[in-house]
């Protein structure tokens, strides 16, 4: 089995890169440094949008419906009261999204000209909340097959129209095709069996939606949400500065930067998933615990020490395949980009226990170090150094959530785990 889900996990992460890269290489040559920025404030808004429709409902739906696929009427009441839930979120979302689209468009882009990108996310909310959501389910039950049909799916959509609407339209096209691609996937999506069974059962069970199932969730819903606007506001906000003092070009630099960092956060988030909590969740001792951060950390630094040093030599290489000669300006950022994302990486491994053991304060308190402190930072560093400011704002915040983090687990873990196996007797 578990050999099994490393094949179709790799086969996901591998049309996620590529998928990655087309858009990437796209917007570099057809958008530029500008557009880049333009479409990083776009694509937080609506990270914020579906974080709050059905991302914040991922992890509880993959545990709830795991724990129930085998009790029918549990798991009709579980499939029906989240998408019920989601559906409505959309709803309202979607007016408010309708309603304020022109001071959006004037927010986001300096311009009323793009209000009709805001509508047509509006129109298309609960398609693309639906997508979301029909991904998760089939997760939870371990439908493997179908999860990597979906995940593929959504990947060579997702290069396929980004490609094609930039081409045509420039912008425009780049805005309107993160909108589309979830709401076309979901519609391709239901040529799938298992997709279409989730559907009609739930058409046909929606008398089945439970307040309480909703309740029991919330823990979950609220950690996520919270974590996927704090991390949408935080980067939204520091690229406005960024386009405020060094302007748009400046701006899509720092993205490009970050676009690079993603391409290799993407096998880390699957490493954190796949390996790390289902390990902590299971967990019930210190001394379990310390075996397996010390395994675990034993052959993370030495992997991500080499990536690292490998990644800088070849770091002109790198820039102009993924974007092109424009952006070989970023060359002397990712050093600081490579400090900020291995000081991250740690803290948010040590960070996992805190969503195996439901320690939801210190999750909280930890999230909001991160990202807040970024801000300020780089809104305190802009103005003397520019952007190298941003990095070292990054370099200084990912620290400072790796000492806090590092704190938290040595002196609170004691009171989520045993003391050795001998207390299990």
């Amino acid at each position: 089995m578990f050999l099994r889900l490393l094949s179709y996990n790799s086969i996901i992460i591998f049309f996620k890169l590529l998928s990655s890269f087309v858009v990437s290489k796209v917007s570099a040559i057809f958008l530029g440094p500008s557009g880049y920025a333009l479409v990083g404030n776009f694509r937080n808004i609506f990270q914020i949008v579906i974080g709050v429709t059905a991302n914040g409902f991922q992890s509880g739906t993959i545990r709830y419906i795991a724990e129930n696929k085998n009790n029918t009427l549990h798991f009709s009441k579980v499939v029906s009261s989240i998408i019920f839930f989601s559906l409505s979120l959309s709803i309202v979302v979607g007016v408010l999204l309708s309603i304020f689209s022109n001071s959006l468009s004037y927010y986001v882009f300096k311009s009323n000209d793009y209000a009709d990108v805001f509508v047509s996310l509006a129109v298309l909310l609960p398609l693309i909340s639906l997508n979301f959501i029909v991904l998760y389910i089939i997760n939870g039950l371990q439908e493997l097959k179908s999860y990597t049909k979906l995940s593929v799916l959504y990947s060579v959509l997702n290069a396929a129209i980004t490609a094609v609407l930039i081409y045509n339209y420039n912008l425009k096209g780049a805005l309107v095709a993160i909108v589309f691609t979830s709401a076309v996937t979901f519609i391709v999506s239901l040529l799938l069996k298992s997709v279409r069974l989730v559907i009609v059962n739930v058409l046909s069970l929606f008398k089945n939606v439970s307040v309480a199932i909703i309740k029991s969730m919330s823990t979950y819903i609220i950690m996520a949400t919270y974590s996927t606007i704090l991390l949408s506001f935080s980067y939204l906000l520091i690229r406005n500065s960024i386009i405020s003092v060094e302007g748009e070009a400046v701006a899509g630099y720092w993205e490009a930067v970050n676009k690079i960092s993603m391409f290799y956060m993407i096998f880390f988030t699957s490493i954190f998933t796949l390996y790390l909590l289902p390990k902590l969740s299971i967990n019930t001792t210190l001394k379990g615990y310390k075996s397996i951060m010390n395994y675990y950390f034993s052959r993370l630094i030495p992997l991500l020490i080499a990536m690292f040093v490998v990644l800088y030599l070849i770091r002109f290489f790198v820039i102009r395949l993924f974007l092109t000669e424009e952006f070989i300006i970023i060359e002397k950022y990712v050093i600081l980009q490579f400090i900020g994302d291995f000081f991250k990486i740690i803290g948010f491994s040590l960070a996992y226990q805190f969503h195996a053991k439901k320690m939801v304060a210190y999750y909280f308190l930890t999230d909001a170090i991160i990202y807040l402190s970024f801000y300020a930072f780089s809104v305190y560093f802009l103005k003397s150094l520019h952007l190298d400011g941003v990095f070292y704002a990054y370099i200084l915040s990912t620290s400072l959530y790796l000492i806090v983090t590092s704190l938290i687990i040595f002196t609170k873990n004691k009171n989520y785990l045993l003391a050795d196996d001998s207390s299990l007797n």
